[in-house]
């Protein structure tokens, strides 16, 4: 009698286990990793967009649109206190995505970019006078070199720059003057960090 009440127990085991194995479904039968088509495709070097992965708010834009209103900003030292940044379509250009929400201190570097008000949905036109709005993503984020990145990852983006055989520029000098741009019509969707944001709430 044992025998025959186990008997349906592991058939209910052995349907599981044949639906946990099938390729691209996950619990419930719905498709495993779907993604949301809003995302920006990643299609840079360096894995940047690996440590700093898409948010679905980040909308497709043309770095080559933005010719709006422009803002000159200049920082004394990095890091500037701009979090993510996110390419425009094509892997061309960079968008300003979030700003440390805060200044610490006076002084304090990782303040920068909120103290000089720059926000999210800017695009990078200049860097020390040198018009970057349409040049090629990685290369932009090498002159910036302005990642506040984990610690964790320091061995992770050694590889990553030597598997795409070294850096694509050399940083820029500081002080750094950067133009940002507007795109005219483009509603940027990002999130604004407030001033209790805190690294560990990502």
């Amino acid at each position: 009698m044992a025998v025959a009440q186990r008997r349906p127990i592991l058939a209910l085991c052995l349907a599981g286990t044949v639906l946990c194995l099938l390729p691209g479904q996950g619990f419930v039968g719905s498709p495993a990793g779907r993604l949301s088509t809003s995302r920006v495709v990643a299609r840079v070097g360096a894995e940047y967009q690996e440590r700093q992965s898409p948010r679905d708010a980040d909308l497709p834009f043309d770095a080559a649109a933005a010719t709006g209103d422009t803002v000159d900003v200049s920082f004394k030292k990095r890091p500037f206190g701009i979090l993510r940044y996110t390419p425009g379509n094509g892997g061309k250009g960079a968008m300003v995505q979030e700003v440390i929400g805060k200044s610490r201190y006076p002084g304090d570097p990782q303040g920068q970019g909120f103290a000089a008000g720059v926000k999210g949905g800017w695009v990078v036109k200049t860097i020390n006078g040198q018009d970057v709005q349409t040049e090629d993503f990685n290369t932009i984020m090498d002159l910036l070199d302005d990642e506040v990145a984990d610690p964790r990852f320091s061995k992770s983006v050694a590889l990553a720059i030597e598997k795409q055989g070294g850096r694509k520029a050399q940083p820029a000098e500081a002080p750094i003057a950067i133009t940002y741009a507007t795109i005219p019509g483009y509603e940027w969707k990002g999130e604004v960090l407030g001033a209790d944001w805190e690294p560990a709430h990502r």
